[in-house]
C-alpha cells in the first residue's frame, strides 16, 4: 500500500492527502465508514473503504469475562465432576447371586430374587451382577416349566390308573 497522498470523501467532501496509518487510524476511530470513499494516485476510480482490506480494523479477539462475585459465592475453584464410563449406583450383585444359587433348588424364589435384582440394575443404572440375574431368571423359568410339565405328566398317569 501507498503510505502517503491518500484522499478520502465524507458526506461528499474530499480531504486529504493523508497518510496511510492515519486513514487507517481515522477509519478505525468510526470518523471515516465502510462505506465513505477513498483513493490514492495509481487507483483507477474511488472506492470504498470496505473493499480495502488493510483499512478495515483486525478483529481482535474477544475474551469472556467471569461475571461478578456474588455476595454468597465464595472465591474457591469449583470442584471438579469427573463421569465414569461405569454407572456407580448401589449395586444390586447380592441379590443377583442370590436369585442364581436359589434357582437351583427353589426356582419360584430364584425366579422372584432375580427378578428384583434386574429392575435394581435397570433403576441404578448399575450392572453389575446382571449376567447372574439373567442366568438365575432363564433356570428358575426352565426349572418351573419342567416341573410343571413333569406334574401335568405325573396327573394324567395317575388319571389313566
Amino acid at each position: 500500500m501507498q503510505e502517503s497522498g491518500w484522499y478520502y470523501a465524507v458526506n461528499g467532501q474530499r480531504q486529504g492527502p493523508i497518510g496511510f496509518e492515519q486513514l487507517r487510524h481515522m477509519v478505525a476511530m468510526g470518523q471515516i465508514a465502510a462505506g465513505d470513499l477513498v483513493w490514492h494516485e495509481g487507483m483507477n476510480d474511488w472506492q470504498s473503504v470496505s473493499s480495502i482490506p488493510a483499512l478495515l480494523p483486525r478483529p481482535q479477539p474477544v475474551y469472556p469475562q467471569p461475571a461478578p462475585p456474588t455476595q454468597y459465592q465464595s472465591y474457591a475453584p469449583a470442584p471438579m465432576q469427573y463421569h465414569s464410563a461405569v454407572p456407580t449406583g448401589p449395586s444390586s450383585q447380592g441379590m443377583a447371586i442370590a436369585g442364581f444359587v436359589c434357582s437351583l433348588v427353589f426356582p419360584l424364589l430364584g425366579l422372584i430374587f432375580s427378578l428384583v435384582a434386574l429392575s435394581g440394575m435397570k433403576k441404578n443404572r448399575n450392572d453389575e451382577g446382571k449376567g447372574l440375574a439373567t442366568a438365575g431368571l432363564v433356570i428358575s423359568i426352565i426349572f418351573m416349566s419342567l416341573s410343571c410339565l413333569y406334574l401335568i405328566g405325573f396327573a394324567s398317569c395317575l388319571t389313566h390308573f
